[in-house]
């Protein structure tokens, strides 16, 4: 009997126990799916933190590219150089638009890096390497499909400083050069023109006031150098009689590339007499674009810099800015289709505006009569007001 009662005690705390731990097994799996879910729903929310971060970090950094534009300019101290900075200031910068100039080497380096480079948007190339590369097929056929200009920037004169013993370019047959060191636009431009006017020269390339001095010394029969009038180098020279502007007439195998120029005493007060001029040619720097624009960055760019010119044109910056013609047309690469947009939006506006002022005028001084008046007759009053309306304004000239 005793046995009996501590047999059913022992099962009883058995199943007392069974119970217990089967309560407290429950509870354990309960803690432990909570603690998992609470993991996992951590796990999940940071998770998303990071994918959102992630989709917010290429979202800005889509944003920053869709913007930003590459012009590839030249080495430091050239004018390559400054010109295309000063492009990127005049623009400016917003979120819609962001001009990064990149140094390049310059010359046909530039057209070459344009078409092969990724990443490069726009290039300043000079006119000749342009007309080398269409007739040489230098970089291929067909680079009018796929190339097209932006615009024609200002003009570069050529200027030839020789000693007292050079007095004509021809005197440099056979003779030593100097050109600046790390400007392929001198480099290419004087091996182009003395192939065309059928003179051998050796060319050296070295720092600009050594070249000075190797000159006056006789060591070196000339220094070309590239840059719009008035170019400081040349115009911070001693009127010692020692260094002269040397003559480059235009001749007819450069009409595909290069425009008759001339320097004035205004320009080198130094160099060239009152009253005299020295002729030289100039090689005008181009604004040059792929053919194809899929993100339309260049197409954004193109509104933004033409409207921009007219701050360039102002004393602040390079006096050659103000000489820019945004309507002269290449013949070799077709015109930007953003480009040509804008200059057919605008001379629309420009006629409409003269239009007005005409109808307005012809209210407020003729009255009825004038009004009335013939069509022909009407139209030649118009090319009248048209004349006297530009000369009243002074329309500026460009410099030779």
């Amino acid at each position: 009997m005793y046995l009996s009662a501590c047999y059913r005690s022992s099962l009883l705390r058995a199943q007392h126990d069974a119970q217990s731990y089967r309560h407290r097994s429950r509870r354990y799996r309960s803690t432990v799916f909570a603690s998992l879910l609470l993991l996992l729903i951590g796990w999940t929310a940071e998770q998303s933190a990071v994918a959102q971060t992630r989709q917010a970090r290429a979202e800005q950094q889509r944003k920053i590219n869709d913007s930003a534009l590459m012009i590839l300019s030249a080495r430091p101290g050239t004018s390559y150089f400054t010109m295309a900075r000063d492009i990127a200031a005049a623009v400016g910068e917003t979120e819609e638009l962001r001009l990064i100039a990149v140094d390049g080497a310059g010359g046909a380096d530039n057209l070459r890096d344009l078409l092969y480079l990724r990443g490069i948007d726009l290039a300043l190339v000079p006119a000749n390497v342009l007309a080398h590369a269409g007739t040489a097929a230098a970089f291929g056929p067909n680079l009018g499909q796929r190339l097209t200009h932006v615009a024609q920037l200002y003009g570069e004169e050529i200027h030839i400083l020789a000693g007292r013993a050079i007095a004509s370019v021809e005197d440099l047959r056979g003779k030593k050069i100097a050109i600046p060191r790390h400007d392929r636009n001198a480099e290419f431009t004087v091996n182009d023109l003395m192939e065309r006017l059928k003179i051998n020269v050796e060319l050296v390339a070295m720092a600009t006031p050594d070249a000075i001095d190797e000159v006056r010394s006789g060591a070196v029969a000339a220094l070309v150098l590239m840059g719009g009038k008035p170019v400081r180098t040349v115009a911070s020279l001693p009127k010692d009689g020692s260094l002269r502007l040397l003559p480059l007439p235009y001749a007819e195998g450069l009409t595909d590339a290069y425009t008759p120029a001339a320097f004035r005493s205004s320009d080198y007060p130094s160099l060239v007499p009152d009253g005299q001029t020295v002729e030289t040619v100039t090689v005008a720097a181009v604004l040059v674009a792929k053919s194809d624009d899929p993100s339309r960055r260049v197409a954004r760019f193109v509104p933004a810099f033409f409207s921009a010119l007219s701050e360039l044109a102002g004393p602040q910056w390079h006096p050659k800015w103000s000489e820019v013609n945004l309507a002269a047309d290449m013949t070799s690469l077709p015109r930007f289709a953003a480009a040509k947009e804008w200059l057919v939006r605008t001379r629309q506006q420009q006629a409409d505006a003269m239009q007005k002022n005409f109808e307005e005028f012809l209210s407020a001084t003729g009255g009825p009569a004038l009004a009335t008046l013939p069509p022909g007759q009407r139209k030649e009053l118009f090319e009248e007001f048209v004349k006297w309306t530009r000369k009243s304004v002074g329309t500026p000239q460009p410099r030779p």
